[in-house]
């Protein structure tokens, strides 16, 4: 009897002191937790080391040449008995166009340094030698721990800095060209019979602007260095076998619909469908990267059982193939295509349902899974 005491009682204080081991420490009630192995995260941003800006160049005026005939002598009447009478006049004719002129004002740049964190800073308790001269029997009382903050090690990364950007400036377009002309004008016309005097013209050349000047603008695109920034320690960890325990939603252990819905006999990814994966599973794996992914998809009832299992597993791997052109790992995903084996509704084979009720079952789910 006293035996089988003992070892209910062993036994007792073994599964209370054993999950105290792997278990979390101070967990909330009601909070779900994933095991996580710690590892080193590294990130490589791209530092700009000289900023972009819009470059000009001035392109001149084009002009063409044209010939005008110009009336240089009006016409008029005389008679017989009485000629007419003449004056000359000087008139002003506009030979060539103004045109406007551009500056061009460069980029002014100055040389600086620009401080990055490229390891974070990190504290923890370190043991230091026991107490000289404890005279306690008891083992601990003459420990001494001290709690020790290490600053973040910092980098100096030379780069340029846009004082003032480059611009132009247009200047007031000059006076044309202009060609004086003298004619004759009738002063006083002939009388008594009328003899008729006909028109004199000249023809003359002249500049016509066809493309007045201009400025043509290039972007000169930033020059970028990468860097790589340590974000993860795992030598730094303070537990020792590597894994720590993260805490989730309860919800997310479970499958959630992904409300994305497909066209009939179709895989494709609509806009609307990526917008919905960015905003509810894309955020979550980059916020979490600790974190993997499980993605079910599934066909409604139409068309033959092999045809919609294969279009399930298509549907599927096009979600985990749009997550990794978006940078996520492919280690961290899971996919099942179920094809019509798991409907929500009654609409199976040889069931006639509207659209509507088929759509429902042409649906994609996602739960978390510890890495």
């Amino acid at each position: 009897m006293r035996i089988s005491a003992f070892f209910l009682l062993l036994a007792f204080l073994t599964s209370v002191a054993l999950p105290a081991q792997n278990y979390p420490t101070n967990p909330e009630p009601g909070a779900c937790y994933i095991r996580c192995p710690i590892e080193e995260v590294t990130e490589i941003e791209k530092v700009v080391v000289t900023p972009s800006y819009m470059q000009y160049k001035v392109v001149p005026a084009e002009y063409k040449t044209v010939e005008e005939r110009v009336l240089v002598k009006e016409a008029s009447k005389r008679f017989e008995y009485v000629p007419a009478v003449y004056r000359e006049v000087t008139d002003t004719l506009l030979v060539e166009e103004p045109f406007s002129t551009y500056s061009i004002l460069p980029v002014v740049t100055i040389d600086t340094f620009e401080t990055f964190e490229i390891e974070p800073g990190y504290s923890r308790f370190e043991t230091r030698p026991a107490i000289d001269g404890c005279k306690s029997p008891i083992p601990g009382d003459c420990d001494v721990i001290c709690y020790v903050v290490y600053p973040p090690v910092t980098k100096q990364i030379p780069v340029k800095k846009i004082v003032s950007m480059p611009t132009f400036n247009r200047q007031t377009p000059p006076n044309g060209r202009y060609k004086t002309v003298k004619k004759m004008v009738v002063e006083t016309p002939a009388t008594f019979r009328e003899i008729e005097i006909p028109a004199e013209y000249t023809t003359i050349q002249k500049r016509v602007l066809v493309q007045d000047a201009h400025v043509d603008s290039v972007e000169v695109v930033p020059e970028l260095r990468e860097e790589v920034f340590l974000v993860q320690d795992r030598a730094r960890s303070s537990t020792s076998d590597w894994y720590e325990w993260k805490k989730i939603e309860c919800s997310l252990l479970d499958f959630n619909l992904l409300p994305i819905y497909y066209g009939l006999n179709s895989d494709a990814l609509t806009a609307r469908a990526k917008a919905v994966i960015d905003e509810k599973l894309l955020n979550l794996m980059i916020k979490r990267p600790e974190i993997r992914v499980e993605i079910n998809s599934h066909t409604d009832a139409r068309a033959s059982d092999a045809f919609n299992l294969d279009l399930s597993k298509r549907r599927a791997k096009g979600v985990v193939d749009y997550l990794v052109s978006k940078g996520i790992k492919r280690s961290r995903l899971e996919y099942n295509g179920y094809g019509e084996a798991q409907l929500v509704n009654h609409c199976g084979n040889g069931i006639e349902c509207p659209d509507e009720q088929h759509a429902q079952n042409r649906r994609t789910e996602f739960r978390v899974l510890p890495r």
